[in-house]
């Protein structure tokens, strides 16, 4: 069985091939549902608003993932963790507590996200 990393948008994107960035080879891929739309936001910002390029691109980033878990299990532990400040990095603190749960390491983008409990990666 392939090892299983958590990913957060940026995670995503690097693991699906959308965005330049090393990501571990043939691992499972997990995510939070609320992940899909933090990276059709991206998406649809990156192809200035095309929606064919940009629903391509998304079912493409989409289909990487293995398995979905859903978000509103984690939404108060994210508040707290996160903090008022981190409106922006609230996936990747929410994908942290979930590859905390699961004991896997996480696959960010995001620098504001550390843990002493999971390896955190970043892609470049």
């Amino acid at each position: 069985m392939p090892r299983s990393i958590v990913c957060d948008a940026g995670g995503l994107l690097v693991a699906a091939g959308a965005l330049e960035g090393a990501a571990p080879r043939d691992a499972e891929v997990l995510a939070l549902d609320w992940t899909a739309m933090t990276v059709g936001r991206f998406l649809t910002a990156r192809h200035e608003g095309n929606a064919s390029r940009s629903r391509f691109e998304l079912g493409v980033t989409l289909e990487a993932v293995h398995e979905w878990f859903p978000v509103r299990t984690l939404v108060a532990d994210t508040l707290e963790r996160a903090g008022l400040g981190a409106v922006d990095a609230l996936d990747s603190w929410s994908a942290l507590l979930l590859a905390e749960q699961l004991d896997l390491p996480l696959l960010t983008a995001s620098d504001e996200v550390t843990s002493t409990r999971v390896e955190v990666h970043h892609p470049w």
